[in-house]
């Protein structure tokens, strides 16, 4: 039966007072640019003075313990956030609770393995503590898992507002706690082994601020156990190669934070561990604005206007790539400079290591801004052959590295990913038809002439 006139001039009336999908990439960026901002900001505040309170070893093994338990985080990763954003039954009550039952199982069974894995991994790394870092640390999982649907549901419309706000809560929450409790321990002279659970309990803190806000303050369909099966078999669908790119992404990423501390020692990881994070502020806002902005919307756009996708996603690029570089280029030219002034001697190399990192994020920028186009489309397969080539390499010149320079070598290696993984990517996108050297190889040739200018030492 056709729809009556009442019916259409109800749904055009619908559709009109609806914002433009530009109206809400414009309005979501501007509050995640700005959350992103006060982040880092939170961020780098609270490491300052932690870095004050406690020691470089508590910062290595802290790294090694988020290294573990995100990795189970990915080892299992079923993609059913990107799924709620990307289906057409992201809306459908049904589907969500389903998709959060088993977010709940897969938590539990998550927390398990991490309990499982503490002794061997304390055992290998010869850290003891760690046998009960990462049990208490892995419970978070338990908590992630019961996080309402409603934050990817809120994501999936673009209500950054809201998502922003409760991650700016939940940040402020963890940190406040560790701050408190590394003073006490720092007044009381406390020994290491007990001024570490300063930054466990934070975590924890964070973990259960995310939960309580995600339920209450988030709009969107309240959460109840369900289990359909054709839920399950589209959220499987999907995950099933999801499942394997965040298998190997884990790897990929990680592999730096999987080995130095064995190569290279707790102490030179913890140092390391700060620099890395100082060169992952050039890259984060594009991550962050590629998951919560861009693949919303280049899933909009793959639903209701494909046509539109090729120019959509070299305008976005193009932006992404201007700001990264800038934010690179500054962490090349002043990185010394800059850890020289916010950490004591003892933090010293991560001003050398931050520079290189920096040369290596810079050049794999053109890669790394395709990723959430091909998850918009649901070439999830192709994503995982991508991230198994990378893992190998990213493996490959780590030990080189090592083999043919020891530390500097080894931070080489890390950087070098970028530049050895892009003809992969090239072909990959060419026979996509979305490959746009135009946009790629100029910040490809600006990231070879500063490492140029780094090697002979010019900078």
């Amino acid at each position: 039966m056709s729809a009556s006139p009442l019916e259409n001039s109800a749904n055009d009336a619908s559709l009109e007072q609806k914002p433009s999908l530009m109206k809400r990439v414009m309005r979501g960026s501007a509050w995640t640019i700005g959350g992103h901002a006060a982040n880092q900001i939170i961020r780098l505040g609270s490491n300052l003075l932690l870095s004050r309170l406690l020691f470089p070893e508590a910062f290595g093994l802290m790294a090694l313990v988020f290294t573990f338990t995100t990795g189970l985080q990915m080892l299992s990763d079923l993609g059913v956030q990107p799924n709620i954003i990307q289906s057409k039954r992201g809306d459908d009550p049904t589907f969500l609770n389903t998709a959060w039952t088993l977010n709940i199982v897969r938590g539990c069974i998550l927390w398990v393995g991490a309990c499982f894995m503490a002794f061997p991994v304390a055992q290998f790394y010869r850290e003891p503590i760690l046998l009960w870092l990462l049990p208490v640390v892995g419970a978070t999982s338990v908590i992630e898992g019961f996080v309402s649907t409603k934050w990817a549901t809120s994501n999936r419309k673009l209500d950054m507002q809201r998502i922003t706000t409760l991650d700016l809560t939940m940040q402020t929450v963890g940190v406040v706690v560790m701050l408190v409790l590394a003073g006490l321990a720092w007044y009381v002279k406390a020994p290491k082994e007990v001024a570490i659970w300063a930054l466990a309990i934070g975590c924890l803190s964070s973990s259960i601020t995310r939960l309580i806000l995600s339920h209450k303050y988030l709009q969107g369909e309240r959460n109840q156990f369900a289990w359909e099966k054709a839920a399950l078999v589209e959220l499987s669908s999907f995950g099933r190669w999801v499942f394997l790119s965040t298998l190997l992404t884990f790897f990929a990423i990680n592999a730096s934070n999987l080995i130095i501390p064995r190569l290279l020692g707790v102490a030179f990881f913890g140092i390391f561990s700060f620099a890395q994070n100082l060169s992952r502020l050039s890259t984060e806002i594009v991550s962050t604005l590629g998951s919560r902005i861009l693949f919303p919307s280049y899933s909009e756009l793959v639903r209701d206007r494909p046509e539109r996708l090729y120019p959509v996603l070299k305008r976005s690029r193009i932006v992404l790539h201007a700001f990264t570089v800038l934010a690179c280029l500054m962490f090349v030219l002043f990185g010394q400079s800059l850890v020289g002034i916010m950490y004591d001697p003892r933090y010293a190399d991560a001003g050398w290591i931050l520079q290189i990192l920096a040369l290596g994020s810079m050049a794999a920028t053109p890669g790394t801004t395709y990723g959430n186009v091909l998850l918009a489309q649901g070439k999830t397969f192709i994503m995982m052959a991508l991230m198994a080539v990378q893992t190998g390499i990213q493996f490959a010149a780590i030990f080189a590295g090592y083999s043919l320079g020891g530390d500097v070598g080894v931070m080489v290696g890390v950087a070098a990913t970028g530049w050895l993984l892009y003809p992969f990517q090239a072909i990959c996108y060419a026979r996509l038809g979305l490959w746009q050297p135009e946009v790629d190889l100029p910040v490809i040739a600006l990231a070879s002439g500063f490492a140029t200018l780094v090697y002979l030492r010019y900078i």
